[in-house]
């Protein structure tokens, strides 16, 4: 196509110039004029031309890829790529399974005693702490009861009657109130005795007496109070009375 527009424009340039003319007596025409007039032409055209031409390259370079790309032969060719190493991955899975099994058998009992030892010694530690907790908080409830029975003694035995006495025992009381709730705070508590029935791991029995009020076998009387923990360890027992 460019070598024949190349053709066409080389004829017209031709025409142009051996025309007659009505001053051809007076011009001459050059070999040099008459062979610009011709190739200008068609050094613009080509070039043109080859502009075009390299634009059009690229997408057709783009194309073809594309093609390529999404011909069954490359297709298929990347599904077995995959299918390869999908099967690779399996092996090296089913290596490792084989692996582990052999492991599990040879160790699997020892690790399971570990788990069961370290599981008594947890268990075991636990119950150590919370009787340590226990003791202690014995310890530090005995000391208390000691102190709330002098109070109680100190109440037994003193009558105020002028305002300043019965300002100094309520002060006293006061005091008397902290500590209870102190022990409250340790998780102690009062051993419940009067109306129920009578239980040797919190009650001693310092006598029994017909009672019309209660059946026999329930604590009537209540000598000196009692205390335990919440979780049932007992601090001090209960002396009460029982109906017979």
């Amino acid at each position: 196509m460019l070598f024949r527009n190349s053709l066409i424009l080389l004829a017209l340039g031709c025409a142009e110039a051996f025309a007659p003319s009505a001053s051809f007596s007076s011009q001459q025409i050059s070999t040099q004029q008459m062979t610009q007039s011709v190739l200008r032409p068609s050094t613009m055209l080509y070039a043109e031309e080859a502009e075009e031409a390299a634009e059009e390259a690229p997408a057709a370079a783009t194309g073809a890829a594309d093609d390529i790309l999404n011909s069954p032969a490359f297709l298929k060719r990347k599904i077995d790529v995959l299918k390869s190493d999908i099967a690779a991955i399996d092996e090296k899975i089913s290596a490792a399974n084989e692996v582990y099994e052999a492991n599990k058998a040879e160790w699997g009992p020892q690790i399971e005693n570990l788990r069961k030892e370290y599981a008594n010694i947890s268990d075991r530690l636990d119950s150590q702490n919370k009787a340590g907790s226990a003791q202690a908080t014995k310890e530090v409830a005995s000391k208390l009861l000691t102190v709330l029975d002098n109070y109680d003694r100190a109440f037994q035995q003193v009558t105020p009657e002028t305002d300043d006495e019965k300002a100094i025992e309520a002060s006293y009381k006061n005091v008397y109130a902290m500590i209870i709730s102190t022990l409250g705070e340790l998780g102690v508590k009062e051993v419940e005795t009067v109306g129920i029935e009578f239980d040797y791991e919190f009650h001693q029995a310092v006598m029994m007496r017909p009672d019309e009020d209660y059946d026999e076998g329930i604590v009537c009387e209540e000598l000196a109070k009692g205390w335990a923990t919440n979780d049932g360890y007992l601090i001090r027992a209960a002396m009460v009375v029982v109906a017979a």
